[in-house]
């Protein structure tokens, strides 16, 4: 039993700190999740918001729901399309008035719950405060638009895979040492069995 023991301790111990760390890792995700933080805007509409200091993105959000009939997949989607040409966004800070730059920015999309969201503009805010955003159409629109503001959503998974990356880094030493003691002990055995 001693030497089972020793042949599979360091893989079973490479393999529970992979495991732990996955975990944790999601965990961690899932409680610092900027999905959390989200403001919701309608347009037409202003709101005055708290940001702390980061990078931020504003999604366009709509209905999408997807029907999955065995064979037969549909995708109901209720959505303006080119929603940047019928609304503009102005964001500016509360205490004095000064606009932020807003940089258009498609890059991200995200699914929560039958809500999507397509990422239309990034910013950055430079000292935390309040901000007034402001969502005005362009042309009357025959129903309202939704907005939202997200925290640094790429940032947050580019953390979770750093974290995955050091958990792995971390085993990697056990798993080596199990990987030469099983070798050493499956040797033993095939020299005895001669």
């Amino acid at each position: 039993m001693k030497r089972l023991i020793s042949q599979y301790l360091f893989l079973i111990l490479g393999g529970a700190i992979i495991i732990l760390g996955m975990v944790f890792a999601g965990i961690n995700f899932l409680n610092h999740n900027p999905m959390n933080d989200r403001v919701v805007l309608s347009a037409p509409g202003t709101k005055e918001v708290f940001l702390s200091s980061g990078k931020y993105n504003l999604f366009y959000e709509f209905d999408s729901k997807q029907l999955n009939l065995g064979v037969l997949q549909l995708k109901k989607e209720e959505k303006f399309n080119n929603i940047t040409n019928l609304v503009t966004v102005k964001l500016s800070k509360v205490s004095d008035n000064k606009e932020i730059m807003l940089a258009k920015d498609s890059s991200m999309n995200f699914t929560f719950n039958d809500i999507r969201g397509e990422s239309l503009y990034s910013f950055e805010i430079v000292e935390e405060g309040d901000y007034g955003v402001e969502i005005s159409p362009t042309i009357e629109l025959p129903k309202m638009a939704t907005f939202s503001i997200v925290g640094d959503l790429a940032n947050s998974l580019l953390g979770v895979f750093k974290q995955a990356g050091i958990v792995v880094s971390m085993s990697i030493p056990f798993l080596l040492i199990g990987w030469y003691m099983y070798a050493r002990e499956a040797r033993r055995k095939k020299y005895l069995a001669r």
